[in-house]
Formats: C-alpha cells, sequence, structure tokens
C-alpha cells in the first residue's frame, strides 16, 4: 500500500535516495544532465589555492609542527600538551582531502570512489605496512613471546585501521590499562582518519546529487548547503564529543565520532575559505599568526587532565583553522615560521616521521635507558633515518607511480610502472631498512641466555652485602631479605616462576569479580573460613585485594574468615582522588563506597580492620599538587579513617603501609636486558610508609605494619623478583605467588605474633 501525503513524498525521495545509490554501487555514473547540472552548481565553490607550482608552504610547515610537538611528547613528555599534534593533523586532512574531492567533482562533475581510494591506498599503504611488519619482526626478536603475540594482534588492527576501536577497549579495561605501551599505539589516528573517509567522500556525492536534480539552485546556494551540512555534522559530532567525554573519556579520546568535528572543520574551511581570501595580505598575515600564537598556547597550557577531545581539543583546531584560513588567498610571504626550508622538509616527511618515531622509541627504549644521552642521540637519529629512507625509497616514489591504476591510465601517464626503477628503489630502501634493524638486533641479543644459564647468585647477607660465604636466615623475613639482596646484585635473569609471559592478577579480582564489592556480591566476596567465630575485613582499592592469596594462605587457614570491601582506585583513606581516566562522577561514588564500607564494618564490629591503600593514590589527589600537600593530606586522612574505625570495632585496627610499585616485567623484561634495568627506586614508596607510621602512632590501640623490608634492600633498591618469583604482575600489582610467599610474614605481622 503506497504512502499518502507528506508522507509519499518523504517515501519518493527516500525510493530517488535509492537509485542514486545503486547506481553509485553497481559503478554507473550519474547521467550526463545530471553532472551537468552538478558541474553548473559546483562552479566556483573553491577557494583560490596557492600557485600550482609546489605545496602550500605554510600547510608544510604546519604538518612539521605538529609531528614535532608529538615525538617531543613522547620522546621527553614536553610540552605538556605535545598531543594536539594529532588534532592540528586533523584539521590539515579534511581541508585537504576535502578541497581534492571538490576539485574534482567541479572538474568531471563527478567523483571516482575507485580512484579516490586507490590514491589513499598508495599514500597510506606501503610506509605503514613497512612499519607495521619491521616493528612487529623486530618485538619478536626483543620482547617475551605474550609481549611479541599481543604487538602482533596491535598490528593486525592496525593493518586494517581498527587501532582506535582496540585501545578503546584496553583502555576502559582496567585489567589491561596498565599493561606494557605497545609501539603501535600511535596508529589509532590513521584509523580514525580513514574510517571518516570511508563516510565522507559518499556524504559529499550525495550532497551534489541531491542539488542536481533542482536544476533552479544556484551556485552559491549550493555552496551554502553543503557548507550548511558541513556545519551541522561539526555541531552534532562536537556535542557527542562532549557528552561522550564527561560520561567516557578513554573512549571519546579514540573515538571516530568524538573526533570527526575537528576533520570536518577543516572540511568546512575548503568550502569558504575563499571568503578569507577578500582580506588583505597584511589581514591574512595577522590571522596567520593569531592561529600560531593558539596553537603554541595549546601545546604549552592544554594538559592531559583537561576534558579532552570535547572541549579542550577546540583550541588548536581554530587555531589550525585560522593558519589555513590566512594562507587561502595566495602564497604567505610572512610567516616565516611555517614557510622555511626546514620546516617544509620536516613537512614532506612528517608522515614517514610520525610513523617511525613510537616503534623507535620504544624498541630502543628497551634496550637502553632514556636517561642516557646516548640512547636519546640513537632514538632520535635513528627516527630521523628511517624516516628520511622511507619518505625518499618508498612513500614518494610508490605515491607518484601508477600502482593500483587502471590499465588505460597508466598508458595516458608519463610515468615509471611501480615494477620498474621506482619499484626497484622503494624495494632497495625497504631491504635496506629491515636489514639494518634486523642485524642491530641480532648483534644485540647476544649473551642473556648465556649468561642466565650459568649464573649462580653469590652468597648474599642480611644486610643486602655479598657475604663471604652462605648466612642461614632463621626468620622468614631473613630469607627474603636474604633473596631481594640477591636479586639486586643479579647479573642475569634467573628462570623466573611463572614466566614473564604467564604473569597474572589474583584470582579473587580476575576469576571471582570481587575487586569492586557491593550490597549485590557482598556475600559472595567472603573467603576463609565462612563459618568462623573471627572476621577480619579488609578495606582499600585494587591493590588491597592483592594481598588476598597471602592472607587466605595465613588467616584464612588459621581460622579465620575474611571479607572483602574494596573498590578499584578507591583508597582506604578518606582522600578526594580522581579516577585515571578522569571518569566524571568518580570521586563523589569514591566516598559514597567509603562510607558504605564504614557503615558494613560498624554493623559486623569485625576482630580486625586491615586498612591498605595503593601508593598510587598519591598522584590522584585532587585537593593536593606539592608533596607536603599530598604527604599532609595522606597524615590526616588516615588519622581520621583510624580513629573512626576504632570506634565500630571491639578488636585490632590494622594499618598495612602502601606496598611498592614496580617496572612492569613484560615492558622492561626483554631478551637484551638485565634485573638491574627492572629495579626501582624505593624513595617515595619509603617516604610514604614513613608517614603512614607517624600516623599510626597518633591513634592509640592500631597496629602498623610496614612493608618495607617485603618490597627494597638497605639501600632503598627494590628488585623485581625475590629468589624466582615475580613481584608484581604488571608495575602496580602483587602477584598471587608472591603474595602467597608473604604469608609467612603477613600472617604474624597483622596478629603481632613472633615471626616462625
Amino acid at each position: 500500500m503506497e504512502p499518502k501525503g507528506k508522507m509519499a513524498s518523504v517515501y519518493a525521495g527516500c525510493r530517488h535516495a535509492d537509485k542514486i545509490f545503486a547506481r553509485l554501487k553497481s559503478g554507473n555514473s550519474l547521467s550526463q544532465s545530471t553532472i551537468t547540472r552538478a558541474r553548473s552548481i559546483q562552479g566556483g565553490s573553491l577557494p583560490p589555492q596557492a600557485p600550482k607550482k609546489s605545496l602550500r608552504t605554510d600547510i608544510q610547515g604546519l604538518r612539521a609542527i605538529a609531528v614535532l610537538a608529538v615525538v617531543a611528547d613522547h620522546l621527553t613528555g614536553s610540552p605538556v600538551g605535545g598531543f594536539v599534534g594529532v588534532d592540528i593533523f586533523f584539521v590539515i586532512s579534511g581541508f585537504l582531502i576535502t578541497g581534492l574531492l571538490l576539485r574534482e567533482q567541479e572538474k568531471k562533475g563527478s567523483i571516482s570512489f575507485a580512484d579516490f581510494y586507490r590514491r589513499r591506498v598508495r599514500r597510506i599503504v606501503p610506509v605503514a605496512g613497512i612499519v607495521l611488519l619491521t616493528t612487529v619482526v623486530s618485538s619478536w626478536a626483543l620482547f617475551s613471546t605474550g609481549r611479541a603475540k599481543s604487538i602482533t594482534w596491535d598490528g593486525l588492527f592496525a593493518l586494517v585501521f581498527g587501532a582506535n576501536w582496540q585501545l578503546a577497549a584496553i583502555g576502559t579495561d582496567y585489567m589491561q590499562a596498565e599493561g606494557p605501551v605497545s609501539p603501535l599505539q600511535h596508529f589509532w589516528s590513521l584509523a580514525v582518519e580513514e574510517q571518516f573517509y570511508v563516510v565522507w567522500p559518499w556524504l559529499i556525492v550525495l550532497v551534489f546529487a541531491a542539488l542536481a536534480h533542482r536544476p533552479s539552485t544556484k551556485p552559491a546556494v549550493a555552496h551554502r548547503v553543503l557548507a550548511g551540512v558541513f556545519g551541522l555534522v561539526i555541531l552534532t559530532t562536537f556535542a557527542y564529543a562532549m557528552w561522550e567525554t564527561s560520561t567516557r573519556p578513554t573512549v571519546a579520546y579514540f573515538s571516530t565520532i568524538s573526533r570527526t568535528w575537528e576533520l570536518a572543520v577543516g572540511a568546512l574551511l575548503a568550502v569558504t575559505g575563499s571568503s578569507f581570501s577578500r582580506l588583505a595580505p597584511m589581514a591574512r598575515t595577522i590571522l596567520g599568526y593569531i592561529g600560531l600564537a593558539g596553537i603554541a598556547w595549546s601545546l604549552w597550557f592544554v594538559t592531559p587532565e583537561m576534558s579532552f577531545p570535547g572541549p579542550w581539543a577546540a583550541a588548536p583546531v581554530i587555531a589550525t583553522a585560522l593558519v589555513i584560513a590566512a594562507g587561502t588567498g595566495g602564497e604567505q610571504r610572512y610567516l616565516y615560521p611555517l614557510t622555511n626550508p626546514l620546516s617544509g622538509y620536516i613537512g614532506n616527511i612528517s608522515y614517514s616521521l610520525y610513523l617511525w618515531h613510537f616503534p623507535v622509541i620504544v624498541l630502543m627504549g628497551s634496550l637502553f635507558t632514556r636517561e642516557d644521552v646516548i640512547a636519546w642521540t640513537v632514538m632520535i637519529l635513528g627516527m630521523i633515518a628511517l624516516s628520511v629512507a622511507s619518505y625518499h625509497f618508498i612513500e614518494d616514489p610508490i605515491r607518484k607511480s601508477s600502482w593500483l591504476e587502471s590499465a588505460n591510465r597508466k598508458a595516458r601517464r608519463d610515468k615509471t610502472s611501480l615494477f620498474g626503477a621506482t619499484s626497484a628503489r622503494a624495494g632497495m630502501g625497504v631491504l635496506v631498512m629491515v636489514t639494518t634493524l634486523l642485524v642491530i638486533l641480532a648483534l644485540t641479543i647476544p649473551t642473556s641466555a648465556e649468561e642466565a644459564a650459568s649464573y649462580k647468585p653469590a652468597p648474599i647477607s642480611l644486610s643486602g652485602e655479598a657475604a663471604a660465604a652462605p648466612v642461614e636466615p632463621r626468620t622468614a623475613q631473613d630469607k627474603l631479605a636474604a633473596e631481594l639482596g640477591t636479586a639486586i646484585s643479579a647479573p642475569s635473569w634467573p628462570n623466573l616462576t611463572p614466566s614473564v609471559d604467564q604473569l597474572k592478577l589474583v584470582p579473587e579480582w580476575i576469576e571471582d569479580k570481587c575487586l569492586n564489592v557491593d550490597a549485590e556480591n557482598f556475600a559472595r566476596c567472603a573467603y576463609g573460613d565462612v563459618s568462623a567465630t573471627k572476621t577480619a575485613v579488609v578495606l582499600g582499592d585494587s591493590v588491597s585485594i592483592s594481598w588476598m592469596p597471602g592472607l587466605r594462605e595465613s588467616l584464612g587457614k588459621q581460622g579465620w574468615k575474611l571479607q572483602l570491601l574494596t573498590r578499584e582506585q578507591c583508597p582506604a583513606i578518606e582522600v578526594p582522588v580522581r579516577q585515571y581516566d578522569n571518569e566524571a562522577g568518580f570521586t563523589e561514588e569514591c566516598l559514597a563506597h567509603q562510607r558504605w564500607a564504614a557503615e558494613k564494618v560498624a554493623q559486623m564490629r569485625p576482630d580486625m580492620v586491615i586498612v591498605s591503600s595503593a601508593l598510587g593514590t598519591r598522584d590522584r589527589m585532587v585537593s593536593a599538587e606539592s608533596e607536603s600537600d599530598i604527604m599532609s593530606s595522606w597524615r590526616d586522612a588516615t588519622v581520621s579513617k583510624l580513629e573512626e574505625l576504632k570506634g565500630y570495632t571491639d578488636g585490632d585496627v590494622v594499618l598495612l603501609s602502601v606496598a611498592s610499585r614496580g617496572h612492569n616485567l613484560q615492558e622492561c623484561a626483554t631478551r637484551v636486558s638485565k634485573p638491574s634495568d627492572c629495579m626501582s627506586n624505593g624513595d617515595t614508596f619509603l617516604k610514604t610508609v614513613a608517614v603512614e607510621q607517624d600516623a599510626a602512632t597518633r591513634v592509640e590501640g592500631v597496629r602498623f605494619v610496614s612493608t618495607a623490608q617485603w618490597f627494597c634492600g638497605i639501600s632503598s633498591q627494590c628488585p623485581s623478583f625475590a629468589g624466582n618469583t615475580p613481584i608484581f604482575a604488571e608495575g602496580g600489582h602483587l602477584t598471587p605467588e608472591y603474595s602467597v610467599k608473604l604469608a609467612p610474614i603477613i600472617g604474624p605481622a597483622l596478629l603481632g605474633q613472633d615471626q616462625p
């Protein structure tokens, strides 16, 4: 039954759109009359461009600023807003690609999707493929099997332009978020762009196809319609970015939808930029410098803690748009920071430099410490050499070749075939780069396994120094101290059990899902003898639950019931904290959980309350910035919590000090590293333990248990293993095996007994 009235016109419009889609999908072009009308509509829409003799030097300069900002941020952590370089790239890309599509529409009356995507493949895939292949192969040569497999999967996601959604999934998974950095994580921005360009050309074609069937439409009106569509896309996706940033900040950062408005701003500029060409040259110059000032401000004052991409990405996006707009009326003669030859060349190699820089930093960072000047020099020279070589031998020759073009187009173009000289140069470049890197890796992997096989620990005294003869440990703590001392001086890795590839978090967290305890799973998250007459309650966060295997092995086997009241990233003491990914409302949610947990303690009146917080809480305190503020707030909150809990129980309140933090073994324990490369300095850890001890002495009847000797030697050096047992699963949480290893120590300490 056919619809009537207004619905009939909507239905007819939909059918008309379906016909257009069918013809586009089948490869048939629109009718000649439609093309003619589209040409008449399109005429005069593009802004005046710089002379054809060269690329726009100001845009190449912008590319140079963008890539150098990103490289500097990843290499040194400065400037603090270096990550906005990606946003600069997004605006540039939206402007250039949309301008290319519009010029093709103006010249031919239609847009060839086949040609467009062929150009994208030629431009993007060759260098990206070489970087992915080299990085994956190098990872298998350097890292453990588990990490190499993970990087291989990263490479596959990057190859199909899905890296951003994979990173969003990992970033929202608290169990994976603290994993080792992938050398391919920067491919997320490339994935966003290519996902955008799957849709964007179709949107432009549909707008012109709709207007082509209205002969009376004037060009100026058509331009306004296209600009209006782009503006609507910008407003809609920016609003979405604002919402997603406030509710799911990690997902928002990698989300294609939340980033669409940035590329669309560049696209809008490609349509409306002609209005800026009417400005006087001096006015355009001033506009350009205003934009440069905005970019500089963004690089130095936009921080990762700000809501990003909504709304703070608007600062670099608008600033970049102003610089591009300033150059639409002709060559910019006075923006020398952008138009000088050095900036131009860096802009030329910016794509190769962007792709190579992060694998170089991560892979070479596994061979050297970044504090080493030699390491910095090698990293910088390595990424420059690879970028220059890949640009001249791969990227530029293939981009200019006739690869992937149809046979008749190849015949028309007086270009070297991909299988001729261009191919030879590209192949030679690939061969030289990959072979050189693999030879270097082969030469550097040498003796680590041989040393490990022949290594026998030297006798260690209880002070951590080498002893002339073995000293028989008298207590469990003495034995542990000896093992830590041996690990501190170990020249090579022992056979760790579990191996680096088998590291995992405690089962109470992963298998039982008892990290976040609330009214729903409260009863299920009890361990030990659930019918016991003695109950111990554990307050705290994810580090607190990491003590559970040791607590179950000690207290649980001595007739105690162990009740968890933990929540991820929410410390036992009531200091206001933000979540690692800055999720809105977490501070209030954590406080509500702390209040609920305190009420449960008051109802239960347990025989022991174990109070424990993570050392990483220091980094997330909302109201404290300086070291003195952090320590003062920590001490006051600890005293307040201990006093409160003393009123809720007739039993013991035990303050179990923070656990140390270490390096992630999956990241630093490579085939060429030594145990000393994964050693951490315990100064901050020990200072925090001292503050907690001071707080405990201020509350009568509280027992304080220091964890200092469980992690570090007397020289404040904290190894990553003791005996053959890895201490941390991923740098911040104990392995189940080490937690159990501490059982003979932690049980007597909590009960106030002498160690066996």
